[in-house]
């Protein structure tokens, strides 16, 4: 049975159900915001969409976020090390920063860099959405290769208590308590707060015998309010405080505080639904080595970012809902920004964008069809007009085709622009085609993709050591293949992926494979939960070079993990977890150890 978006939108905005379309959402459907900024039903979306629930997480034992995302279709993690060091997510072979982070629906990206997303503490995650494919045309600059939305608001009727304690290898521990709780007939609160720490181990090759540990502090505090049957709105406040050694010609000291203040009010009646999201971030980062100290820190930087968000959704008939929004922001970076004891060139100074876009979604009997666009103004580039559009036909009840072309494109950062003042924004054409079977006990998809990126910006290292940024052209090729079944009391899931992806000096892009797969098994029995993760990661370049020999590159790697987990109690489980489980001698990069086998065990309690 076809629905139509603003049907779901409504059933999920709305705590009463007095909405006639309200009646024909399923509770056995899986529900995505990231398409088009409004919840529908997975099903109905055109672009391919991982979803990871809060069981699912805690199942994997994920201490985070990477860990989570590197088990999904499309993405590959590279790392310096272990927990907390320089972490990058390739999506669809795109680079690192052509993915648009979002939390709750925000963007988290900015023109300093932002947060790093291994900072985010997975303990406030509610959910993981991971959006295949550009989104620029709903979102605006980054989302070349997709978007990622982080998800930490609770809804009413989430009623949980719970404080999670764990210890591991290399003296790692960690803290998380959560309670969310309906409040009155008309409000939902929920806050969350989670410290963890490890002494860390020596990444480098050759060693020095060096520990480079980790640490972060974080808290989330939310309110929503019911103000009537048309009017919702929604608070939160979240602090992120993070400490990180990490190697750059010796030992270094990485310090950033992110602070971010939400406030959304949400109006729906009948056909129309509104939503308004205005957000304050503020971000400081500093880099230090030993000898400097904190004080005397030759990198740092604090950067304001400030937006407004208005999405609006109309169903015009049953076969046709429009959606139409703007954006606006505004980033700074502050005076007194330093950039390896010299002034930052660009400090003091702001960006401004400002975005409009349209969309619409068709639905007539078997057939979808969709199209969006966009116009971005930026201060300090061309004005970007982006837009995709996108069919899908259900072929029988359980078979679908779909099809779809996008552009997007992404403005230089301010780190970018710090060697390279010159540097023209990036900018993207993605075709794809995919099928994909639905049955009782099993489902999968295929996706071909084949993107043009041109004006892809690469850091290069010149024959003094010093790095500096450059504009080329790149292609990106790809097949995805995933599958999900049942044997037994045992769920599996299978990835494969094939990625072929080369500059226009026909090199490899860095830190990028061309093979990956990916197998995830999970079991339930009785009191018993078991999960096992396999990967494994093809031969890839280590750095960008022009003209690499072999030994710039990085071999393949297989890896294993295993979790189990115990209810002690209804209220109560145990769980533990073996990460590299045949302690495998790897790097996912070059001169960088990666974990050996580690372990860690975990208690929580629902109250």
């Amino acid at each position: 049975m076809n629905k139509s978006i603003l049907a779901v939108a409504v059933a999920s905005l709305l705590s009463h159900a007095h909405s006639i379309h309200a009646q024909e959402v399923t509770v056995d459907e899986t529900m995505v915001v990231t398409a088009n900024r409004f919840e529908q039903s997975q099903a109905t979306t055109l672009a391919p969409i991982s979803v990871v629930t809060r069981d699912e997480i805690e199942a994997y034992q994920a201490n985070s976020i990477t860990e989570v995302l590197r088990r999904l279709p499309g993405v590959e993690i590279a790392q310096n090390g272990g927990r907390g060091q320089n972490a990058s997510i390739f999506l669809r072979g795109t680079n690192s920063d052509h993915v648009l982070i979002l939390i709750d629906g925000v963007r988290i990206n900015s023109s300093a860099g932002g947060v790093a997303i291994n900072h985010v503490p997975v303990g406030l995650v509610e959910r993981l959405e991971v959006m295949r494919g550009p989104g620029a045309a709903i979102y605006g600059s980054d989302a070349i290769g997709g978007v990622i939305n982080i998800i930490t608001r609770s809804q009413r009727g989430d009623e949980a208590k719970s404080v999670e304690v764990g210890v591991g290898s290399n003296s790692s521990k960690k803290a998380n308590i959560a309670a969310k709780a309906d409040v009155s007939d008309d409000g939902h609160f929920q806050v969350g707060a989670g410290y963890e720490s490890t002494k860390g181990y020596d990444i480098k090759v050759p060693a020095t015998n060096i520990d480079y540990g980790y640490e972060n502090k974080n808290m989330l505090v939310g309110y929503e309010h019911e103000f009537g049957p048309n009017w919702k709105g929604y608070v939160s406040a979240l602090w992120m405080e993070s400490l990180t050694d990490y190697d750059s010609w010796g030992l270094m000291h990485g310090y950033s505080e992110n602070q971010s203040f939400t406030g959304q009010l949400d109006y729906n009646k009948d056909d129309y639904l509104s939503k308004f999201t205005i957000n304050y971030q503020q971000t400081e980062k500093t880099d230090y080595s030993q000898s400097e100290g904190y004080d005397n820190a030759s990198t740092k930087a604090e950067i304001e970012l400030t937006q407004i968000q208005w999405a609006n959704l109309y169903q015009l008939n049953d076969e046709l809902a429009l959606g139409a929004g703007v954006d606006g922001r505004r980033e700074k970076l502050k005076d007194g920004a330093k950039n390896y004891g010299s002034p930052h060139v660009l400090a003091g100074e702001s960006r401004d964008t400002k975005g409009i876009y349209a969309t619409s979604l068709a639905t007539f009997n078997r057939l979808t069809l969709e199209a969006n666009a966009r116009f971005d103004e930026h201060d300090e580039y061309d004005d970007y007009t982006t837009w995709s559009i996108a069919g899908g036909y259900q072929i029988d009840e359980s078979h679908r085709v779909r099809a779809s072309y996008g552009t997007a494109f992404k403005a230089p950062t301010y780190s970018d622009l710090t060697t390279t003042p010159d540097l023209k924004p990036e900018e993207s054409e993605n075709i794809e085609v995919g099928v994909s079977g639905h049955y009782s006990l099993a489902s999968w998809n295929v996706s071909i993709y084949d993107n043009q990126v041109d004006n892809l910006i690469i850091w290069y290292r010149d024959s003094a050591n010093n790095w500096y940024s450059d504009n080329v052209d790149a292609r990106i090729k790809g097949i995805e293949f995933d599958v999900n079944f049942d044997t037994g009391p045992v769920n599996h899931t299978v990835v494969a992926e094939y990625k072929d992806h080369k500059d226009d000096n026909d090199v490899q892009l860095a830190r990028r494979a061309k093979e990956n797969y990916k197998w995830i098994a999970f079991a339930s029995l009785g009191d018993f939960e078991v999960s096992s993760t396999y990967t494994y990661t093809g031969e890839r370049l280590d750095l960008p070079s022009e003209t690499p020999s072999s030994d710039d590159y990085i071999p393949s790697t297989s890896l294993w993990d295993v979790s189990v987990g115990y209810w002690i109690a209804q209220n109560m489980v145990l769980r533990a977890r073996v990460d590299n489980l045949f302690n495998e001698e790897y790097e996912l990069a070059k001169g960088y150890k990666a974990p050996e086998r580690a372990y860690f065990v975990s208690a929580k309690i629902d109250f």
